[in-house]
């Protein structure tokens, strides 16, 4: 990641708030979603990487 690292604690944090608003609009992300986002956001896989999981994951 460029500049400053992305704690896990600070996604958690970040992340309940967001995934409550997506809640209204019936968008809430499940672990899995959620463990994919945090390792794109950490640099941990590319965009590439997690476009095609997420596709695979809505097939389910």
């Amino acid at each position: 990641m460029s500049g400053k690292e992305l704690s896990r604690e600070a996604f958690e944090k970040q992340f309940k708030e967001v995934n409550a608003s997506m809640g209204y609009e019936e968008a809430q992300l499940n672990e899995k979603e959620k463990d994919l986002l945090y390792r794109r956001l950490s640099g941990e896989i590319s965009d590439q990487e997690y476009n095609e999981a997420m596709m695979e994951a809505g097939k389910k």
